[in-house]
């Protein structure tokens, strides 16, 4: 690698040779997986609670979770299909009732995250696995997570499938209905701190920029 210069700063020059090309066709899911995610990072993560339409709860984090506009709100976040190629209960409950909640996380909150991503029975919640706090949303049926410090209640507006099969994406877009913030966050959203999420097991405290690990509880799916 050299240096060069343009307009009047400095540029690397670098040498195309030191590049591997891959073709995501050649590799396996699981080598996919890894450099995407490991590549595609700090991303935040929505602790998404849902209810199904007989009324059973559900809790679950989705680290593939971003904004999407400003007029109206909206936000995109993919539950994408498990190993067996199944829909996980968050994206059949959001097909049921066109509603859910994202919470956003944080350092204090990071062990019950951790914890809803196991893979328990469509007729248990992981509510209580995790030990975190309900609170009525105002306009829709799911409950707000009351530890998280910024809760958004949101209302379906499409799901995008891409690819069928183990790990293929549905992008639920849902338009931002309700925000709620912790009183001392009202008037600086900026100082909002949530973890981000890593490659493998790593995430990060963007509060502190402190790096640490969580392993996925015994038998959970690739949680995104």
């Amino acid at each position: 690698m050299t240096t060069g210069h343009f307009s009047g700063f400095s540029r690397a020059i670098i040498d195309p040779m030191a590049f591997v090309t891959l073709d995501p066709a050649n590799l396996v899911p699981a080598e996919r997986y890894r450099i995407l995610v490991s590549a595609i990072a700090p991303r935040p993560i929505a602790l998404v609670s849902t209810v199904s339409a007989s009324g059973q709860p559900n809790l679950a984090p989705f680290s593939y979770f971003q904004v999407g506009g400003n007029s109206p709100p909206s936000l995109v976040f993919s539950p994408t299909n498990g190993p067996s190629g199944m829909e996980k209960d968050t994206l059949r409950n959001i097909r049921e009732t066109e509603e859910f909640c994202v919470n956003l996380v944080t350092r204090d909150m990071a062990l019950g995250m951790n914890q809803t991503s196991a893979d328990v029975p469509m007729d248990e919640s992981e509510w209580g696995i995790a030990a975190f706090n309900q609170v009525s949303s105002r306009v829709i049926r799911p409950a707000r997570v009351a530890e998280s410090p910024v809760q958004l209640e949101c209302r379906l507006f499409a799901i995008v499938e891409h690819g069928d099969g183990p790990g293929s994406a549905n992008y639920v877009i849902g338009e931002v209905l309700q925000i709620h913030l912790r009183e001392e966050l009202v008037g600086s959203p900026e100082s909002i701190r949530p973890i981000g999420r890593l490659g493998g097991q790593m995430y990060i405290d963007t509060a502190t920029g402190e790096l640490f690990s969580l392993a996925r509880p015994s038998g959970s799916p690739n949680r995104q």
